[in-house]
């Protein structure tokens, strides 16, 4: 069982670029069964998408999030030590694996990631194929005093409130992310 990853995806495009790279998020797909019937990313367990905000003429707007196993790295990019670069090698006759570079092409998409067990968060921001951001971070795990105030400063043997994700990706501990695009 491998660690998961939550994600948070912006993509800002035609709805019809939009659409594309959320069927590839959601797609279902067994190389153990055949050829697959759809572009798709790896191991990309969940992509809840809000609704589609249009913006102006042919541009809108979407939020998704979900999770994934390991990294947004490890499932949506190419590289190495990707599902992409190694299902390719192993399926090269029927594969059909994309990557967020490939679906980038017509649209801007920025992602970031929390993976508490190894404490890191990716943001990745790419436009017309290209990666113009690729930062991770390491994150600390911290909980809250008796007061309610954050604290790093837990002794984890005899904590038992909440935990929380310090994340330097975000503007607070417990704020919104901030886009860029």
């Amino acid at each position: 069982m491998p660690n998961y990853c939550n994600y948070e995806m912006q993509i800002v495009g035609s709805k019809r670029a939009i659409e594309r790279v959320v069927a590839c998020l959601r797609a279902d797909y067994d190389y153990n069964k055949g050829k697959p019937t759809h572009k798709h990313f790896f191991r990309v367990f969940e992509a809840y998408c809000d609704e589609v905000r249009k913006e102006g003429k042919n541009r809108y707007r979407a939020f998704i999030f979900g999770y994934c196993a390991w990294s947004v790295y490890s499932c949506m990019c190419k590289g190495e030590d990707t599902y992409y670069n190694d299902v390719k090698k192993s399926h090269r006759d029927i594969f059909m694996g994309t990557n967020l570079y490939e679906q980038s092409k017509n649209c801007e998409i920025e992602v970031f990631s929390e993976e508490e067990g190894f404490e890191f968060s990716e943001h990745y921001l790419l436009k017309n194929g290209k990666c113009l951001v690729d930062d991770c971070v390491k994150t600390e795990k911290a909980g809250y005093t008796k007061t309610g105030k954050i604290t790093k400063r837990i002794n984890w043997d005899t904590y038992d409130g909440d935990i929380i994700c310090l994340n330097p990706h975000r503007e607070e501990p417990e704020g919104d992310y901030r886009w860029t695009i």
